[in-house]
């Protein structure tokens, strides 16, 4: 048993054996005049300096050891910071100052990851951030400086509720561009051939009667429904009957898991949003429609938040129509 393993330590590399067998303690002296003392486990040159494969582990200072290849000191190729917080830097790095690479970072609440171009230990540069804990999702990607996007994007993603929000970042300051929580006009979410369509309006009530509106038919996963036309309302609402009667027959939809309350024909109503994966009006196909779900009456109301998914809407009432625009 013996003999095999002295055979085995003598097939081990000369330079791993001499590593781990004899530290060279050194001083560290940084620009400040701040010295700190380490040891050093690796190849060094004539001048006895670091030079090679090594690594450098402090004693006592924010940094917890340094590895890879050096070159006159400092690291100078591949190689590897890790702090002693818990702060991991590894990539490629030119006269002691990291250029390009990874940055990692976990603790209890997540983590926090980037990926790009570095000038020591700052993101600067084109990169790729991300930082995830429980509740979300935060991606920023473009050109940072100083750890801070400059100029790109940044997404963050709601873990429980599927929220998701899209900011343009120009010299810093960010912009909303959407949120999947509310609808916006985007042209290729309307299929269709036609520029414009006329749609059908369904007269209720009468003028004499003093309950004159107007309802319009759409069509979702093969099931007709009628939406009360209501132009001074933002909710675009499906009431309870019809979902159930939707759901019955297949729909298809993403649960965005948030709560919603508003005030309207039936009074307090409590709803919840989904996003419809289509919704047929006239000869068009409408993609990605954002609704509330009433939980506590039948009235289903079509309001600006399905209006504005088009271009323009134009409604005459004379004509008993709605033009849409694509």
């Amino acid at each position: 048993m013996y003999r095999y393993l002295i055979f085995f330590i003598f097939l081990l590399p000369p330079n791993l054996f001499s590593q781990c067998d004899n530290p060279i303690y050194q001083t560290i002296t940084f620009i400040d005049e701040t010295k700190v003392e380490a040891e050093y486990c690796g190849d060094i040159n004539d001048r006895g300096e670091r030079d090679g494969k090594g690594k450098l582990t402090y004693i006592d200072y924010v940094v917890l050891y340094e590895e890879g290849t050096w070159k006159n000191n400092v690291l100078n190729g591949n190689g590897k910071t890790v702090m002693r917080d818990g702060d991991v830097y590894e990539g490629n790095y030119e006269l002691g100052k990291l250029v390009e690479g990874k940055y990692f970072r976990e603790n209890e609440n997540g983590s926090i990851t980037y990926e790009g171009k570095f000038d020591g230990n700052y993101f600067n540069g084109k990169g790729k951030l991300i930082n995830e804990n429980k509740f979300q999702v935060s991606i920023s990607e473009g050109i940072f400086f100083k750890n801070d996007l400059l100029n790109g994007t940044k997404i963050i993603k709601e873990n429980l509720s599927g929220v998701q929000i899209k900011y343009k970042v120009e010299v810093g300051v960010e912009t909303l561009v959407e949120r999947n929580d509310v609808n916006i006009y985007k042209k290729d979410d309307i299929v269709g051939d036609a520029e414009f369509i006329k749609v059908p309006l369904i007269q209720r009530g009468s003028e004499n009667e003093g309950n004159l509106a107007y309802d319009v038919e759409l069509e979702i996963n093969g099931v007709k429904g009628e939406w009360l036309l209501d132009t001074g309302a933002m909710t675009f609402s499906i009431g309870k009957i019809l979902f159930e009667r939707l759901v019955e027959n297949g729909i298809k939809y993403k649960d965005l898991n948030k709560t919603t309350l508003s005030f309207g024909i039936g009074g307090q109503a409590s709803g919840s949003l989904v996003i419809i994966e289509e919704i047929k009006i006239g000869d068009y196909i409408i993609k990605n429609v954002v609704a509330d779900i009433d939980e506590n009456n039948n009235y289903s109301l079509l309001g600006t938040q399905f209006l504005i998914k088009f271009s323009n809407v134009e409604w005459n009432m004379k004509k008993k129509e709605l033009i849409l625009y694509k």
